[in-house]
């Protein structure tokens, strides 16, 4: 599992310190922290685990993130189907600017990135080995839904955590 870790985040926490010419601090009091959510524990079937990042994330500077989470989703039978990272952006991230966002966005997936919509919602989605990517943003967080392949409803797991307000 910290396979999956260090290679869900490992790409991630590069974009977010490289997003601009100039870095921004780390957040003092904040480098480090996971991501405080709102998730239920279980959704469409599959048990939803928040995944252990502390050592991954420590000693990162230069990052637009104040804090960062992983959530595994998976069967009973401990099948893996999806994971959700969540990042906060400190106060320093140029969250809302389109180009701070395609800097983000164009770092995920192996695909160039379409844009589709859910309701007033902006979705991004690309694809990655056998896995499709979701990416979503709000004026405080962003979002990364990676679902593999062979899941039936990813289209549902995604409405369903949109109309979540799941960073706190």
């Amino acid at each position: 599992m910290r396979a999956l870790v260090v290679l869900a985040l490992g790409p991630l926490l590069i974009a977010l310190a490289s997003c601009s010419a100039t870095k921004a601090p780390a957040a003092t009091d904040t480098t480090g922290q996971v991501t405080s959510v709102n998730l239920p524990s279980e959704i469409l079937g599959l048990h939803i685990v928040s995944e252990n990042v502390q050592g991954t994330i420590k000693g990162v500077s230069g990052t637009y993130l104040q804090s960062l989470g992983l959530f595994s989703f998976r069967e009973k039978s401990n099948l893996l189907r999806a994971t959700l990272q969540v990042g906060v952006f400190n106060k320093l991230a140029p969250a809302t600017l389109d180009r701070f966002r395609s800097s983000i966005i164009g770092q995920l997936g192996s695909s160039v990135p379409i844009q589709v919509r859910m309701g007033t919602r902006k979705i991004y989605v690309s694809t990655g080995t056998e896995q499709n990517i979701f990416t979503w943003f709000d004026d405080k967080a962003f979002y990364v839904l990676s679902v593999r392949s062979d899941f039936p409803f990813q289209r549902t797991l995604l409405r369903d955590l949109v109309a979540i307000q799941i960073a706190q």
